[in-house]
C-alpha cells in the first residue's frame, strides 16, 4: 500500500463497510469535573488524600502552630544532623515567611540552593549529602493530593528530588480542584515552564518483580504543611 487512501479501501473491505468519504463529525464529550465548595475543604481533602499516599501532613494557622508542628516531626534530629553536616538542610531562596521565622525561631540554619555553590553540578552533590530538602509549592491538586512546582533557576529540583526528606509549604489559596485546572492555569502564564513536577507522596516503584519499593527514585519521607494564615 502506497498512500493513506489504499489503506483505507483495505481496511474497509475487509470490514465489509463502503469506504469513507467524509470525516465524521466530532462527537462533543461533557466530562464531569471534580469541585469542591470552598478553600477549606479542598485544603482538608487534599491533606487526606496526600497522607493516605504515605506523605505526612499538618494544616496551620499560627506561627505556633507551625513550630509545634516542625518539632514534632523533626524534634533534634536536626541538631543530630549539622554536627555531621553544616548543609543538612538545603532550602530553595526563597521560602513563605512563616517558614522563614520559623527556622529561624528553632535556629535551624538553611543552606540556600543557588548560593550553596558557584557551580551547579556542585549544588547536586550537596543536596544528594542534605538530610532535608524544603521547598514552597506552586499549585496543590485536592482530587489526588498532589503538590505541584514550576522550575525555576531559583528553585532547583534537586532541592527535592535528592535528598531523603522533603517538605514543602503550600498556602490553602493555592489548592485547586483538579489536575485540569492546574494545566489551565499554567498555560495561561504563556511561556510554561521548563520542567513541572507533581508530587503525590514518597518516590515509590514496583517495577522490579513487582515488589513496592520507597525511596528508589526520590525522597523516602515527604512532609507538606498547608499554611491558612
Amino acid at each position: 500500500m502506497t498512500n493513506t487512501n489504499e489503506f483505507i479501501n483495505h481496511l474497509a473491505s475487509k470490514l465489509g463497510r463502503p469506504t469513507p468519504i467524509e470525516t465524521p463529525p466530532p462527537v462533543e464529550i461533557s466530562v464531569p469535573q471534580y469541585r469542591l465548595s470552598n478553600t477549606e475543604e479542598r485544603a482538608s481533602i487534599f491533606l487526606q488524600n496526600w497522607q493516605a499516599l504515605g506523605g505526612k501532613g499538618a494544616i496551620v494557622k499560627s506561627d505556633n502552630d507551625m513550630l509545634q508542628c516542625l518539632k514534632e516531626w523533626f524534634g533534634d534530629l536536626p541538631v543530630t544532623w549539622f554536627k555531621d553536616n553544616p548543609q543538612a538542610l538545603i532550602a530553595w531562596d526563597m521560602l513563605p515567611s512563616i517558614a522563614e521565622s520559623a527556622f529561624s525561631t528553632l535556629n535551624w540554619p538553611l543552606t540556600r540552593y543557588t548560593q550553596s555553590s558557584l557551580d551547579p553540578r556542585d549544588r547536586y552533590s550537596i543536596a544528594a549529602h542534605a538530610e532535608l530538602g524544603i521547598t514552597s509549592s506552586d499549585l496543590g491538586i485536592a482530587l489526588s493530593g498532589t503538590i505541584v512546582m514550576n522550575s525555576d533557576p531559583l528553585r532547583g529540583r534537586a532541592v527535592s528530588l535528592l535528598p531523603p526528606r522533603h517538605l514543602a509549604f503550600i498556602e490553602t489559596t493555592k489548592i485547586r480542584n483538579n489536575l485540569f485546572e492546574v494545566l489551565e492555569e499554567i498555560s495561561a502564564l504563556g511561556t510554561p515552564p521548563a520542567a513541572i513536577e507533581m508530587i503525590s507522596g514518597p518516590s515509590r516503584t514496583s517495577d522490579i518483580e513487582m515488589d513496592l519499593s520507597i525511596g528508589v527514585h526520590g525522597p523516602i519521607e515527604v512532609y507538606v504543611v498547608v499554611t491558612d494564615n
